[in-house]
């Protein structure tokens, strides 16, 4: 297969990450996920100690949760520094010979002019959505729908801040999924044949 990049756009709580490390384990290829975070943190001189020492000390174990989600996306992930800085790693690690899968961090916008890439965004029900999250979780029904929309807002609103478009908008996407229609190890399958396809000499 030739070099390349997928990138992996989601709503919260249909189990995006479970299937990109399915995905990334059955490619054979490095998943960059909250380590992209780091990268960029590090650059940026932005401290990650205060964020996770704040968790701990003063929250209940849901909001740590949903911090847990939202990591990145405090405001001081808003700064043009912090902007650059994922810009950087991003492209940085694309431009190596090793092909990687990118989880989130408006991957598919920062590659967008880059060949050999895929961007795939994954989506189900709100319902099926609350319904994991409370199985994965032992969330109550409300704490789980209130996580949902907190955390979709905040990635929304970061991805608009970053990129001036909407975070679903069909024109950065190449094929998008219902995780919910096919489940997590089938839609990790179909990605991987459409990798296959569009990548294999």
């Amino acid at each position: 297969m030739k070099n390349f990049n997928i990138t992996i756009s989601r709503e919260f709580g249909c189990n995006a990450r479970e299937i990109s490390r399915i995905l990334a384990s059955k490619l054979g290829v490095e998943l960059y996920d909250k380590d992209l975070v780091d990268m960029a943190a590090e650059r940026a001189g932005i401290s990650l100690d205060v964020f996770m020492d704040a968790d701990k000390i003063v929250d209940s174990p849901e909001e740590q949760l949903t911090k847990s989600f939202g990591y990145g996306s405090g405001t001081a992930f808003y700064s043009d520094k912090a902007i650059q800085a994922q810009v950087e790693v991003i492209r940085e690690i694309a431009n190596k010979k090793e092909s990687a899968i990118f989880f989130g961090r408006c991957a598919d916008y920062v590659l967008r002019e880059y060949p050999n890439t895929l961007n795939v965004f994954l989506y189900a029900p709100l319902e099926e959505r609350v319904k994991h999250m409370m199985e994965a979780y032992q969330l109550p029904e409300r704490s789980a729908q209130k996580m949902i929309k907190r955390i979709d807002r905040q990635r929304h609103n970061y991805y608009k801040y970053v990129t001036g478009v909407n975070r679903g908008d069909r024109n950065l996407k190449h094929f998008m999924i219902d995780v919910h229609k096919f489940g997590s190890e089938k839609t990790a399958e179909i990605i991987y044949q459409i990798a296959q396809m569009e990548f294999m000499d």
